[in-house]
């Protein structure tokens, strides 16, 4: 089997051939392009079926001319038919030229081969990438590897080449600690927004027709308002913090408002008090999730984790040719692999949570009309439905369940029956919100590995000072 068959449009052959293949060859990787490996007489649909099927990975290189191409389409499908959400690994998008890729490719991360000043470190990452084994990138890259890679760094800035080598990173190194406490400070707001949520909004729906005669139903309704007053206090510590001094948290007064109709209606046992209540809450859920997630993803690609990388990689270079010694080369070789899988899993994550939150939003759109109509579902679904296949890996458990409610709410929908409609969809969107929640889970994780980072980092500024 090859390591990696390679797609790309022929009219960017010249690169292809001169650049990328000599590189990936040069350094040990059995390449498979169709000028040299597809069988003569046999189709073009045949031979790309056979390429991807015979390679470790698949390699695409994004040009206008690629996107444009009519028979690359279904190469980029058969990649996507052994690895629908990308988590494996298996396809690897290049983007050589700033594209409009079609959507299941837009959601994958990629190197960035756009600038040609950064070429040759980005060939440097995909020849170390294509020696590993394709994994998952769902799960938070631990952080321990890294640091032990950071402090070594830290030891070997005391003087000499290394140090002079690494003095143009110095301002990254910097300002990169703020921006990871950036980045995980939206993660948490909108953390506890989720929390609000699965733990207060959507059970005090649930349970509020009982609220009048069943004593059961009052003593929950008290603890999801102990759990709204806890995330309405951490959600008043993180506002204060100085990441959200140009970007204020007003709607938690809407919060402390919605907390005080719930206390009311409670003791009163007034169900349109809680009613109001969760509608103030419903408020807030419907405009901050997506507000906070456009701030996540601006956070994320402001890290520049690249750059951190990029000075590991000098440091690896400089110890080896200053023969050194085996034990501390190969730590700094350990954490430059980690700190590249770390940079691709988040990635990775911050895409999938934004789709996710994409999803989610129409979600919530349909599901408040229902009740009164199904035109929005009827007219939404189909779109929402590929939305969400774009994201779903086809063996997992979650999406079997997940693809039964979809086709039972196809079936609703041929049949026009309403009340099935509402059921399925409504079944449908909790395996939806249950998979976000994990996504969810998993990219809070690699928050908090990240943080971790913090000392290692400083040290290495204090040696540059």
């Amino acid at each position: 089997m090859h390591d990696v068959f390679i797609s790309y449009s022929h009219k960017d052959k010249a690169w292809v051939d001169e650049v990328l293949v000599r590189t990936l060859s040069a350094n040990g990787i059995d390449v498979l392009i169709d000028s040299d490996d597809f069988v003569g007489g046999a189709t073009s649909i045949e031979n790309m079926t056979s390429a991807v099927e015979n390679a470790q990975r698949t390699l695409v290189v994004l040009t206008d001319a690629w996107v444009k191409s009519e028979w690359t389409t279904f190469e980029g499908l058969l990649s996507v038919q052994t690895d629908p959400t990308g988590s494996k690994g298996k396809l690897i998008p290049i983007l050589r030229q700033k594209c409009d890729p079609p959507k299941w490719m837009s959601i994958r991360s990629y190197l960035d081969f756009v600038d040609d000043a950064r070429v040759s470190q980005q060939l440097e990452r995909l020849v170390r990438t294509l020696k590993r084994a394709p994994e998952s990138s769902e799960a938070a890259v631990k952080i321990e590897v890294v640091n032990e890679g950071l402090r070594t760094v830290a030891d070997l800035i005391a003087g000499g080449p290394t140090r002079d080598a690494l003095l143009e990173f110095r301002f990254r190194f910097e300002s990169i600690t703020g921006r990871i406490d950036r980045l995980a400070s939206f993660k948490e707001v909108h953390d506890q927004l989720h929390h609000i949520q699965l733990h207060c909004h959507d059970p005090i729906v649930r349970d509020l027709p009982r609220l009048a005669d069943d004593d059961l139903a009052v003593d929950a309704m008290l603890q999801y308002s102990d759990t709204l007053q806890q995330a309405i206090d951490r959600l008043k510590q993180l506002g204060n913090s100085p990441v959200f001094e140009n970007f204020k948290l007003a709607w938690i007064a809407t919060l402390d408002r919605a907390r005080q109709s719930l206390a009311e209606g409670i003791d009163a046992r007034d169900c349109a008090v809680v009613k109001r209540a969760a509608s103030l809450l419903d408020r807030v859920l419907a405009s901050e999730p997506p507000r906070i997630d456009a701030r996540l993803s601006d956070a994320a690609s402001e890290l520049e984790l690249d750059a951190v990388i990029d000075a590991v990689a000098v440091v690896c270079r400089k110890a080896k040719e200053a023969k050194l010694d085996a034990a501390k080369l190969g730590k700094l070789e350990q954490a430059l692999d980690e700190m590249e899988r770390l940079d691709d899993t988040l990635e990775e994550l911050v895409r999938n949570h934004t789709a996710w939150q994409d999803v989610d939003v129409v979600m919530r759109r349909v599901d408040t009309n229902l009740d009164a109509d199904n035109f929005e579902l009827i007219d939404t679904w189909p779109e929402l439905k590929q939305q969400v296949a774009l994201l779903t890996a086809a063996t997992a458990d979650w999406a079997k369940s997940l693809g039964k409610e979809a086709e039972s709410l196809d079936q609703a929908i041929a049949e026009n029956d309403a009340n099935k409609m509402a059921r399925h969809f409504r079944r449908y969107r909790q395996r939806a919100v249950t998979r976000f929640f994990a996504v969810d889970t998993n990219l809070n994780l690699q928050c908090v590995e990240l943080r971790k980072a913090g000392d290692p980092l400083a040290a290495i500024v204090q040696a540059l000072a």
